[in-house]
């Protein structure tokens, strides 16, 4: 696993042990941004459920402002801030150790994307997690929200999100998602 673009490019990561996290696959991150673009400059991002924080982190190696990391796995965010010391990008990390319900009451941000990647197998998390994002608000406007799915069962689009792309790679696939058009338009 490793940085796959900008200041950071071919910088190898550490993932947790054991069969709890699911790196997300180089040509699958490759996909993702050429679809989202190359230009991440002062944006703010959020690496839900972000295991070892190899998205969060490409992110930050593109340019983005700053991106917060939320895992519930102690493992995980010993292993976030190992990658982000090695990266040198802790001055532009919060790194958040609390479960998802927890995470989100406390985020006072808005986010210019959001990648999220739970477990597969528990697709409980996908809907809370879009129901949360929708109830504190913590995306922008015009932000994207990025899911990461098993392709063998279908996302559900939590209310007020519309999908704007989904591309396909074996067993995963990813989801880029917006608020609907009635939605974005709610103060917060």
């Amino acid at each position: 696993m490793r940085i796959i673009s900008g200041n950071r490019r071919g910088l190898k990561l550490i993932a947790p042990k054991g069969l709890d996290t699911r790196p997300t696959e180089d040509r699958v991150k490759e996909s993702v941004f050429n679809i989202l673009g190359q230009n991440f400059f002062d944006v703010t991002v959020l690496d839900l459920f972000c295991g070892s924080g190899a998205n969060g982190i490409e992110f930050l190696s593109r340019g983005a402002e700053q991106a917060y990391f939320v895992d519930k796995s102690k493992e995980a965010i010993d292993c976030v801030k190992k990658n982000l010391d090695k990266a040198k990008l802790t001055g532009q990390a919060i790194v958040i150790e609390n479960h998802l319900n927890q995470a989100m009451k406390n985020l006072d941000t808005e986010f210019d994307y959001i990648y999220m990647d739970p477990p597969f197998e528990r697709r409980d998390l996908y809907k809370k997690a879009f129901k949360l994002i929708r109830e504190h608000r913590i995306l922008k406007p015009n932000g994207k929200l990025i899911v990461e799915y098993n392709t063998d069962k279908p996302l559900l689009i939590g209310e007020g999100f519309v999908e704007i792309k989904n591309k396909k790679y074996g067993n995963t696939s990813i989801s880029i998602c917006g608020w609907d058009e009635n939605e974005s338009n709610i103060c917060r």
